[in-house]
């Protein structure tokens, strides 16, 4: 019984850590994460370039290349969701919704591993297209790493936007989607202006 408890409790922190925390605490955990993506993306040749996007690059010139991506990619997100939810007449409060999208880009973070150690650094189409052997198990590999980390992420931001929106139904998927979507569009439009 206890074993079961457990595993429940630890599923629950891994994919819905907003049943647990909430307010400032969310908020502070947030920013330790987003934080965490700056130091990450200048010495990794990161770039955050889009509100669920994660690319490795030649280089990243400047520490302030990763502050604007990280505040673009999240603060698109934030605004998105919050103005959604308002729409529908939600009570959702900024801070709440501001930390959860902030924490739900822990997958972004732990991807950036196997993105690293199994791109194989292909830079136009023929060259993906005449992979083989081990190159082509390697991008093969990274393509189901990936799709499991952005599913999870979807899980987070989904859970974020349910919980702190108080949404149900139609409003809830609406909501979310349309969120996700004009906050990728946006995002993307953003960086490209800079």
């Amino acid at each position: 019984m206890n074993l079961t408890n457990n595993r429940q409790k630890l599923s629950t922190w891994i994919f819905n850590p907003f049943l647990y925390l909430g307010g400032e605490r969310i908020f502070a955990a947030g920013m330790i994460i987003l934080a965490i993506h700056i130091p990450l993306g200048y010495m990794l040749d990161i770039r955050f370039d889009g509100a669920i996007d994660l690319h490795l690059v030649p280089s990243v010139s400047s520490w302030m290349t990763p502050v604007v991506d990280i505040l673009i990619a999240w603060g698109s997100m934030v605004i998105c969701m919050f103005v959604a939810a308002r729409l529908f007449q939600s009570p959702i409060r900024l801070i709440d919704i501001a930390g959860g999208v902030a924490l739900s880009r822990i997958p972004l973070l732990l991807s950036i591993l196997p993105v690293y150690l199994l791109d194989p650094n292909v830079e136009s189409v023929e060259q993906l297209l005449s992979l083989q052997g081990t190159e082509l198990y390697q991008l093969a590999a990274l393509g189901i790493i990936s799709m499991i980390f952005l599913v999870w992420l979807f899980v987070l931001l989904f859970n974020a936007f349910k919980i702190n929106s108080n949404l149900k139904g139609a409003r809830l998927w609406t909501g979310f989607i349309g969120s996700i979507v004009i906050a990728e569009i946006v995002s993307l439009l953003l960086l490209n202006l800079m």
